[in-house]
């Protein structure tokens, strides 16, 4: 098995009690599409693929962890929530063109699938990505996420690879305390996106 895998299978293995939905999805739900196709990219546990189907999406989670996904379909299940997942490596060639009304990505970064993701929206369709960021200020060094920048956005580099899309909202270096909604410095970017054209 892949070693980046196993140590996915292990860290999801390990979680004790399930995870709550991104605050910042739910902050900004009324950016999104009332409904649709949803894709949550590298879902891991799935909290926030079982939010959006709450939402009324029609939600497919994809992740390369077996545990991740056997998690994720017991919770499903327990709550009584319908999700359609699948358990794979994710490749540029998995995306097909013009398919989602949302597809949502948070924690992870893979340059080269970027391309394939937003040729995957279809027109006015919407993309919600959220991950760690390079930044070497002080107030916002990296506690959590990957210490190898290679997985970590550049300044700007997320705005720079949605640059086809309308931005809703763009966020970098800092974000809303989701207990106090006050501002604190953040090592993260968010963008939120649409595709042009009608939805």
């Amino acid at each position: 098995m892949n070693e980046k895998i196993q140590r996915w299978d292990n860290l999801y293995g390990a979680v004790q009690d399930y995870p709550a939905p991104n605050s910042d999805l739910i902050r900004y739900r009324a950016l999104l599409p009332k409904q649709g196709l949803a894709l949550d990219v590298a879902c891991g546990l799935g909290a926030d693929a079982l939010y959006l189907a709450q939402q009324g999406f029609d939600v497919l989670a994809w992740d390369a962890s077996s545990v991740a996904i056997k998690r994720l379909q017991k919770e499903a299940k327990a709550q009584d929530i319908s999700i359609s997942t699948s358990c794979f490596e994710i490749t540029p060639s998995v995306f097909k063109r013009g398919r989602f009304d949302l597809v949502y990505v948070h924690r992870y970064l893979d340059r080269d699938i970027f391309p394939a993701i937003i040729e995957s929206l279809k027109p006015g369709g919407v993309l919600f990505y959220q991950t760690f960021t390079q930044s070497t200020a002080a107030e916002c060094s990296p506690t959590i996420g990957p210490t190898n920048k290679a997985y970590r956005l550049a300044t700007n580099e997320l705005l720079s690879l949605c640059s086809t899309l309308t931005i809703k909202v763009f966020l970098e270096g800092f974000s809303a305390d989701p207990k106090t909604n006050q501002i604190q410095a953040r090592a993260q970017a968010l963008i939120v996106a649409a595709k042009p054209g009608a939805s």
